[in-house]
């Protein structure tokens, strides 16, 4: 899509929920199905999401 993508996955997810979030670290996430081309959205739990940029700026 982008030139300077970032590669965002759930591992990614994972590993920054647990740097950042501990608390948050236990519960389930799954990647939304998005035409978006900005960000990468990702289910936390049942009530949550977290929203990553697909590129640096």
């Amino acid at each position: 899509m982008h030139d300077d993508e970032i590669e965002v996955d759930e591992p990614l997810v994972r590993r920054l929920l647990t740097a950042q979030f501990p608390h948050w670290a236990t519960l389930s996430t799954r990647p939304v199905s998005s035409t978006g081309t900005v960000n990468a959205i990702f289910r936390l739990g049942d009530d949550m999401a977290v929203r990553l940029p697909r590129t640096p700026r």
